[in-house]
């Protein structure tokens, strides 16, 4: 229902003033809808806007008429005035519409219906009757306040009449208190629930209905919710005067009016005696079902430990058994290639030496030609023949060359005898016997391995602190540096540095650190790099096993990792391994 109809007691006399009027009217309406039933801002925000556009046009439309007309100068600026203050009220709404629009809307309407009230139905109509009829005398503003009171008690008791009939056929105990903890209204699911009167609940005997251990419990919560404005729930019991007890849920509701002053409570209440009742009866049961759940519980709780536990130990072993199969096997590969490349590089080296011998002897052979040929006649035919060949093949040029070239492929294949014993040495995996090993001969040897998967990622800088030989299984460290050589190359999303660095910590530890400048590790993920399986790489990529299984090689001799990483700067490995 509208809270305002619009009829001829509204009009001014001027028709497009009257039209724009009609405008405030609608929206007063639609913003009484949006409170009642709605319950949402966003009509009160719409109306807002639709408000500051609706000054511009009818404030103007009617300063106009005013101006046109020669209207009093004081009363012209009387009535501006108003329209000023109008902008500014409206313009402080929507400042404040983001802060508490519930408040806003109430606010919003009584503000609208003063203005409908004080300003249209009688300045305005003032003002225009001035103007078009000066003879005719004010209109009598206690008429048009009577028109106003009429049709709004007219809505407000229909609204009324709506709100207790829905209330009366609710299952549910609904009532209003006053400021004075007077129940104003009650519906007649509450009159039959504590046989009541409306006449005792108003002179404040509903409280007589409430069971005396409850009493002061209800009235505290009534005070919290008036000091906090919060809506509050609550379970007590009701005694009839047959010393019937009932169990109430109830749910209440400070109500406030619009200048925030308390003027009593709402209540909602729905019997739930029989729910209490039930209760009651599974009170016992489910005590004692829960004492035989609780030791049901903890012993499932401890075998469930005790699973956990035999799983991650089974996973640790599986995952180092895996690893150690997978490096063996690399092992025993590189171990068979190592052999087959030593035979023939034997023959190469042996065959290289006996060719830069057999140059030394063709040298010294030129040396005596050349010495022969210059004793000859300039004419001499042999001495001619030989001069023109040996400008031919350039024999100075294929002198010099051949020396180059046998002194190279010798360094080249010194270099592959090299690295094959390299890969001899890395090839004992399975040795676990601890013996003296050279630290940082390891670290070239492994460097060498992985030469192929470095160079193309990053420049290596060693600064080598000079660590002497002790006593450790060296081919197990030589796995850890090669699983820390390849992370820090896939750290490396283009191309970078990687700095190998070792040396001394007091007299009893030797260090190991690589450092890369790649993409660095998240806190998160730095906790779980030690994890058994837990990779960074995409599927297929990576096993997760490197990390573990050198976190277990240290472990084993007694030794421990540092880590320190930062996004985007990169990250640095740091093994400390006890020397005694």
């Amino acid at each position: 229902m509208a809270i305002f109809n619009w009829n001829s007691s509204y009009q001014t006399g001027n028709e497009e003033i009257d039209r724009q009027h009609k405008k405030l009217v609608d929206m007063l309406n639609q913003l009484d809808e949006s409170i009642s039933i709605e319950g949402s801002h966003n009509t009160a925000l719409k109306v807002l806007n639709e408000l500051a556009d609706y000054t511009h046009y009818h404030f103007a439309t009617e300063e106009k008429f005013m101006q046109s007309h020669q209207y009093d100068t004081d009363q012209f600026a009387k009535h501006k005035g108003e329209h000023d203050q109008f902008i500014e009220q409206v313009k402080t709404a929507l400042d404040d519409i983001q802060d508490n629009p519930d408040k806003l809307e109430a606010q919003l309407l009584d503000f609208l219906v003063q203005w409908l009230m004080n300003h249209i139905l009688l300045t305005d109509k003032k003002m225009v009757g001035q103007i078009l009829e000066p003879e005719k005398k004010d209109n009598d503003q206690a008429i048009n306040i009577e028109i106003l009171n009429s049709n709004l008690y007219g809505a407000l008791r229909e609204s009324e009449n709506r709100f207790k009939e829905l209330a009366d056929i609710l299952p549910a105990s609904i009532w209003i208190n006053n400021q004075d903890g007077k129940r104003i209204f009650v519906n007649q699911h509450y009159l039959k629930l504590t046989n009541l009167t409306q006449a005792e609940c108003l002179e404040g005997n509903w409280q007589n209905s409430i069971y005396p251990d409850d009493l002061n419990r209800l009235r505290e919560i009534y005070r919290k919710a008036q000091q906090e404005h919060n809506t509050e729930q609550v379970e007590y019991r009701i005694q009839d005067d047959q010393g019937n007890i009932f169990w109430i849920l109830e749910t209440i509701i400070p109500r406030q009016r619009s200048n925030q002053q308390f003027s009593g409570f709402m209540g909602c209440g729905i019997d739930i005696s029989k729910q209490k009742m039930v209760e009651k009866s599974l009170e016992d049961i489910v005590e004692k079902r829960t004492q035989q759940l609780l030791k049901t519980n903890q012993k499932l709780q401890r075998e469930k430990e005790e699973q956990l536990l035999l799983n991650s130990q089974l996973k640790e072993t599986q995952s180092h058994l895996v690893q150690s199969e997978k490096m063996a096997s690399i092992g025993q590969l590189a171990a068979g290639v190592a052999h087959e490349i030593n035979n023939p590089l034997g023959y190469i080296n042996s065959n290289l030496s006996s060719l830069r011998n057999y140059l030394a002897d063709l040298d010294k052979v030129i040396a005596l030609t050349e010495k022969l040929t210059q004793e000859l006649p300039d004419d001499n035919a042999v001495a001619k023949e030989y001069n023109t060949l040996k400008d031919e093949l350039d024999l100075e040029f294929v002198r010099e060359d051949l020396k180059d070239l046998v002194e190279e492929s010798i360094e080249g294949a010194n270099r592959a005898k090299n690295i094959v014993q390299d890969l001899r040495d890395f090839s004992r995996i399975d040795k676990k016997d601890r013996a003296i090993f050279d630290l940082e001969n390891g670290l070239d040897a492994t460097l060498n391995i992985v030469h192929n998967e470095l160079k193309y990622k990053a420049d290596i800088m060693k600064e080598y602190g000079g660590v002497e030989p002790f006593e450790c299984v060296g081919a197990q460290l030589n796995q850890v540096f090669m699983n820390l050589l390849v992370n820090a190359a896939h750290a490396i999303e283009e191309f970078g540095v990687i700095t190998v660095r070792t040396g001394y910590k007091d007299d009893d530890w030797v260090w190991v650190e690589v450092e890369d400048t790649g993409k660095g590790i998240s806190e998160e993920i730095k906790n779980k790099i030690f994890d058994p399986f837990f990779t960074t790489k995409p599927v297929g990529k990576g096993t997760g096993l490197g990390l573990s299984l050198s976190y277990k090689i240290i472990q084993d001799h007694q030794g421990y990792f540092e880590i320190d990483s930062e996004i985007g700067v990169g990250t640095k490995f740091r093994v400390y391994i006890p020397v005694k």
